[in-house]
């Protein structure tokens, strides 16, 4: 699946700074940085930040094991001390793929590919919600957003980590027993939305609006101002390779693009057995900060 198109158009160098400077502005990686070395994975529940709580982990543990039990979905929650200049989108795409988190199924299983990752990073005040290729049939962008604002980030605020994850998983689970139709049998906590949620406005499709209209003045500019001829003494705009980031498919989150192919990477060493095998990543989910 291509996630990237490469476009060569006339662009000055002006319109061409502009550009980058809407990518950083957006979150969008505007080259190509090495991976974050990741920990091998303890389990479902990776609190390598160390916050939290014994209690809320022990819940968390015992919702995500019903979830795989019942549907073969996994949800994997990671706490990192630090995102070590990478983005919150770029790390948990990183994680579900090189973890291999979700089913590896045939096609066609209803099961295949239905992990998620639960991302958070106290000390950077970040938080992501990537969702697998199957899980993001069920999970979308402005759900996982949803779910991000309303039932975590009033937690986070407060520095009640466990609890945040906690609502977080809870609401991730219920999405997955609506989707397999089954039950959760364990103590779950309330996870309605709260009345008069909305989502936000999409910044990645405003995002696009403003690139969109850059490369087409530019180009008109790069021809000489769309005049009758061309001039035989005008100067004409270069050609500068502009790559839009362009996921195809699902909608966008709102913390982040996803991109490239399946990730590689091996099953979780220590005590703990592995994940499905799955990793069918693509980007789907959303982020945010508190």
């Amino acid at each position: 699946m291509r996630s990237v198109f490469d476009y060569q158009v006339p662009c000055t160098r002006a319109a061409a700074l502009w550009i980058g400077l809407l990518a950083s502005f957006f979150g969008l990686p505007t080259h190509a940085a090495g991976q974050l070395a990741l920990p091998e994975p303890a389990g479902y529940v990776n609190d390598f930040a160390g916050v939290i709580p014994a209690a809320e982990r022990d819940r968390i543990e015992a919702i995500t094991a019903e979830v795989r039990a019942k549907s073969g979905g996994e949800i994997v929650v990671v706490t990192l001390p630090s995102l070590e200049g990478r983005s919150p989108a770029e790390v948990a795409l990183q994680i579900g793929r090189e973890w291999r988190i979700g089913q590896r199924g045939d096609p066609g299983d209803p099961a295949r590919n239905t992990g998620a990752v639960l991302l958070v990073v106290p000390s950077e005040r970040e938080w992501r919600i990537e969702t697998g290729t199957g899980t993001m049939t069920f999970i979308t962008a402005a759900e996982a957003g949803r779910i991000g604002r309303d039932l975590m980030v009033p937690h986070f605020q407060n520095e009640e980590y466990g609890t945040g994850l906690l609502m977080g998983v809870a609401a991730l689970a219920q999405a997955y027993a609506d989707q397999f139709d089954f039950q959760l049998t364990g103590e779950i906590p309330d996870v309605e939305q709260p009345a008069g949620g909305r989502d936000r406005p999409n910044l990645g499709f405003i995002f696009v609006v403003i690139l969109l209209l850059i490369l087409f003045f530019a180009n008109r500019r790069g021809r000489g101002g769309g005049g009758g001829g061309r001039s035989g003494g005008g100067r004409r705009g270069r050609s500068v390779p502009i790559i839009i980031p362009f996921p195809i498919g699902r909608g966008w989150g709102g913390g982040g693009f996803g991109g490239g192919g399946f990730g590689g990477g091996g099953f979780g060493g220590g005590g703990f057995g592995g994940f499905g095998g799955g990793g069918g990543f693509g980007g789907g989910g959303a982020g945010g900060r508190w």
